[in-house]
């Protein structure tokens, strides 16, 4: 795959010492030239460092050595307050989440797709994201960026501002399947669009059923995001547990 710069006006040179850890992902609520041709004006004060449409295509606005203007915090007690963050990472750091994050916009409306990705843009994110790792290990050095490709590094714009942006990237980003084919299964096939994930009332995948005596608990946890429902009888590893046990912390105990 290949990047077209189009470079924005709207950043900040440098990141006040800070090095990025995070990638944030977005929801462009427009098209993608529309997106690109906006965040490309100064007059919107909006960027990001990439862009990536439906069809696959990649734009990058802005380098990842400077910060872009896309999902940035404060400590006013305003919409935007650190405090209000559902990360406690965030919280903690208590400034300008733009400056340790690289931020993605992904080509879609909220109303239409609900955050979920075309195959393409699904294969390109994957791409971009390892792309976007070996920068910052060029960039920073490996020993000075801790970027992993988990739920702690790769995240919303939701999670930042939740009060704000409560719909971006959207319930169905496949934040997951990009995950995991990062991490593991990297010879499967992308999955087909759209990515759907459980509603409330979700039936549980098929061919993928517990035993009855596990049956509630099991539907519980699928339906809270605690497991994807999957090979409820297989022998789960340690790493496999250690992800169940951070899903169930991350659902229940950090928001708190």
């Amino acid at each position: 795959m290949t990047i077209t710069r189009r470079n924005s006006p709207n950043r900040n040179i440098g990141r006040q010492g800070w090095k990025p850890d995070m990638i944030c992902c977005h929801i462009t609520e427009g098209a993608f030239d529309g997106t690109v041709s906006w965040i490309t004006n100064p007059a919107s004060q909006v960027s990001y460092h990439f862009v990536v449409a439906r069809d696959g295509r990649i734009v990058q606005a802005v380098d990842i050595e400077n910060m872009a203007w896309a999902n940035g915090t404060n400590n006013s007690g305003g919409n935007v307050d650190n405090r209000h963050s559902t990360l406690s990472i965030v919280q903690r750091r208590a400034v300008n989440a733009n400056l340790y994050t690289v931020s993605i916009g992904f080509e879609g409306r909220f109303a239409e797709t609900q955050g979920a990705l075309t195959t393409a843009q699904l294969e390109a994110a994957i791409w971009l994201f390892n792309h976007i790792k070996k920068e910052l290990h060029r960039i920073y050095g490996t020993s000075d960026v801790a970027f992993r490709f988990n739920r702690n590094h790769i995240i919303g714009h939701n999670e930042i501002a939740p009060r704000s942006k409560p719909n971006c990237p959207g319930v169905q980003f496949p934040f997951n399947d990009i995950i995991n084919f990062l991490n593991e299964d990297v010879t499967a096939p992308i999955p087909t669009e759209p990515l759907p994930t459980p509603e409330p009332t979700a039936p549980l995948p098929a061919g993928h059923s517990p035993s009855n005596w596990a049956r509630e608990a099991w539907e519980w946890a699928f339906l809270n995001g605690i497991t994807d429902g999957t090979n409820p009888q297989n022998p789960a590893t340690r790493e496999q547990m250690m992800q169940l046990l951070w899903n169930f912390y991350r659902r229940f105990i950090q928001p708190q």
